[in-house]
């Protein structure tokens, strides 16, 4: 079991080993008060773009949905007369200036995720670590009216006028402590000054009803899957009813437990195995079953398209969120009053 696994284990289930670090909370506890402490006393230290900027974040490690945000956002926001545009990290990608994500472009080279997001919303698209050079890259290249930072919640160099922070509707917070302790990357009390909070589910959990602050839910839909390469498409009830067959489930995302039960919830119930990676895997062509039915993620379909397969059997699940028609109201009030 990897290193990744043995921690989310004792951040959101019943082990507590990491507890062993409970010495090191002050100081951790001591660091992120700081850190934000000092954004907030100087906010001119930090890059403001002429432009609204909105960041699409969370308060703990691991997956929680902030790719379908990001997608659902662009979507929303050009069907408003808007021009989004998105920065990125470019997680895994050896970068040392910002740099444009086109729908062309390779994994290894700008990021997975940046790649699924430029392939899904045609927006333009600038990863770089340093988010605020993002930004003034993106806007020196294209007409952009509006800025949407995927992750960077914790990225203080960069001045947001609205966060959105996203929550897994089954972890929640897991045991509710810092880094290395807990997944949380700031004390919970920091969802108290963000915009709206979110979670993909249908129905609020008793974990995200437990949270001192209100929680909006955010469907996911999917029609289909389709083929690697996109060609071809099967309907659920074709590839998990009807086929009769069983099905090899591989995920290298942060949260593949939660890929597994929206499977299941689409119809799937003939699991032949399951291979769960790192996020931001590097794939292999070992890595992929050689024969048999194969679903991944979209992000994995990204990295596992360039690689040379013998399977022809291999599909993703392309999904998409929802936006709660209470978000949408208030974020189009709050972009209307923001004052550049």
């Amino acid at each position: 079991m990897s290193l990744e696994s043995l921690l989310t284990r004792s951040w959101y289930g019943e082990a507590k080993w990491t507890q062993l670090f409970l010495p090191l909370m002050p100081l951790v506890q001591r660091v992120v008060e700081k850190k934000r402490a000092a954004f907030l006393a100087n906010p001119d230290l930090s890059y403001t773009a002429p432009v609204p900027v909105i960041v699409v974040g969370n308060i703990t490690t691991g997956g929680t949905g902030k790719s379908p945000m990001v997608v659902a956002l662009c979507e929303w926001l050009r069907s408003e007369g808007f021009k989004p545009g998105i920065v990125s990290r470019g997680h895994g990608a050896k970068l040392s200036a910002p740099t444009n994500v086109m729908e062309s472009s390779l994994a290894q080279d700008v990021g997975d995720e940046p790649v699924m997001l430029a392939r899904r919303t045609h927006c333009p698209m600038v990863v770089y670590s340093k988010r605020a050079e993002a930004v003034q890259c993106l806007l020196e290249r294209f007409d952009v009216d509006v800025v949407i930072s995927d992750d960077g919640m914790q990225h203080y160099a960069l001045n947001r006028d609205i966060e959105i922070a996203m929550i897994d509707a089954k972890r929640g917070i897991g045991n509710g402590y810092l880094l290395p302790v807990g997944p949380l990357r700031e004390p919970v009390e920091r969802l108290a000054s963000v915009d709206f909070i979110v979670s993909i589910t249908e129905q609020l959990t008793a974990k995200l009803n437990s949270l001192p602050f209100p929680v909006m839910p955010a469907a996911l839909q999917s029609d289909c899957l389709l083929s690697l390469d996109g060609s071809r498409s099967l309907s659920f009830d074709e590839a998990f009813v009807k086929g009769g067959r069983s099905w090899s489930v591989m995920a290298g995302i942060g949260n593949p437990e939660r890929f597994l039960s929206t499977l299941g919830s689409l119809g799937l119930n003939k699991v032949d195995g399951v291979r769960w990676f790192a996020d931001h895997y590097v794939y292999q062509a070992d890595d992929i079953p050689k024969q048999g039915p194969v679903v991944m993620t979209e992000k994995d379909a990204v990295k596992c398209k360039t690689l040379s397969l013998v399977n022809n059997d291999l599909w993703f699940l392309p999904v998409k969120l929802a936006l709660p028609a209470e978000l949408k109201v208030q974020l189009l009030q709050k972009l209307n009053n923001i004052q550049k």
